[in-house]
């Protein structure tokens, strides 16, 4: 079975521009931060983008996304159009656990076909230990970058995320309050749903061994009832939307208690947030009907209730499968200088 493909591997070419790097160990991490170097002299307030890569990538995947996206908002502010008070914008990357210099066994990184037993264990730890990981990065980067009292300060913070990264991105806006924007490319907000099709697919035996199919896959040692539990805690459909959605049977009608505290949750974990949610609908290995059933009630709430003031926008790429091509990366360039010319006194131009 072959390897699963860098989704970013038609995205740029060699002969895009470079920005500057520099890399620091910080808690024990590698951690390479972008375009330092580049920042106006004038930039008191910095915004930090926090880029998360795919699965059986490493960090330096990520360069060519912070090149383009610190150099278009760069372009902006010199041409005038980021606002009176235009932010600085820096980009950070770091290997996920169990990848790049972080490595401890591949394995664990493969899927059920490629021979893991623990894939569904060691996915969903891996990213959602990204998202743990950025929380404590953005503690203590600060100190490591801007160590003068006249140094600008981080007033900002932004995930954009890819695949696995995607995955992990939701969990960033979800859970760190100081993470106040996110794009999510080819990522899903279901992980139940999403791993259970993964299983079909890969004809498990915990799922083609009852009729109907998929009946004993959930709390199998394919998906043991303690990963259930993690994915009620962490997973944007299982913490906020717990129950309600069946990966092998209708969903359940919801009820008002069901949106009630859905409404309560949306308005602790992401009031006032802003998602761009990037997939490609033709994509097979996270396809978008797994977080297709979540999404339609997270738009649905998001509409009806202006005062939680979540903006999300949700775009699919025909002919897009598995990857991260130029225009969504362009899209993502866009929206992420749009958000940041508002904050410096612009109103933000259409994608």
């Amino acid at each position: 079975m072959a390897a699963t493909p860098n989704p970013l591997q038609d995205t740029h070419t060699s002969s895009d521009p470079a920005i500057s790097t520099q890399t620091f160990t910080i808690a024990g991490i590698l951690v390479t931060v972008y375009g330092l170097s580049e920042l106006p002299p004038s930039s008191n307030s910095v915004a930090c983008l926090w880029l998360l890569h795919p699965r059986l990538q490493t960090k330096d995947t990520m360069a060519p996304i912070a090149a383009q996206a610190i150099l278009a908002h760069n372009s902006r502010i010199q041409e005038g159009r980021s606002g009176k008070n235009p932010k600085g914008l820096i980009a950070v990357a770091f290997d996920q656990r169990n990848h790049g210099s972080r490595m401890v066994d591949q394995l664990h990184n493969e899927a059920w076909r490629q021979g893991n037993p623990r894939h569904a264990q060691d996915m969903f730890s891996c990213y959602h230990g990204t998202a743990t990981d950025t929380s404590h990065l953005i503690d203590y980067l600060e100190s490591y970058i801007f160590t003068s009292s006249s140094s600008p300060k981080i007033s900002r913070h932004l995930a954009l995320g890819i695949s696995l990264g995607g995955h992990a991105a939701w969990h960033c806006v979800l859970s760190d309050p100081r993470i106040t924007a996110a794009v999510v490319g080819i990522g899903c907000p279901d992980y139940t749903r999403l791993m259970t099709d993964r299983a079909r697919l890969s004809k498990l035996e915990s799922y083609t061994s009852t009729a109907p199919p998929g009946v004993a896959f959930l709390g199998s040692p394919d998906f043991p009832k303690a990963l259930q539990r993690a994915v009620a805690q962490f997973d944007p459909a299982g913490l906020l939307l717990p129950g309600r959605f069946s990966p092998t049977s209708p969903d359940p009608e919801l009820k008002s208690a069901d949106l009630d505290r859905f409404k309560s949750l949306l308005r602790d974990r992401l009031q006032g947030k802003r998602i761009l949610n990037l997939s490609g609908r033709d994509d097979k290995l996270v396809p978008y009907a797994a977080g297709e059933p979540f999404l339609n009630v997270f738009k649905q709430m998001v509409k009806e209730e202006p005062s939680l003031d979540i903006g999300f926008e949700d775009i699919l790429f025909d002919g897009v499968g598995h990857a991260f091509p130029k225009a969504m990366a362009d899209n993502a360039t866009v929206w992420i200088c749009d958000l940041l010319a508002a904050d410096g006194g612009l109103m933000a131009s259409k994608i």
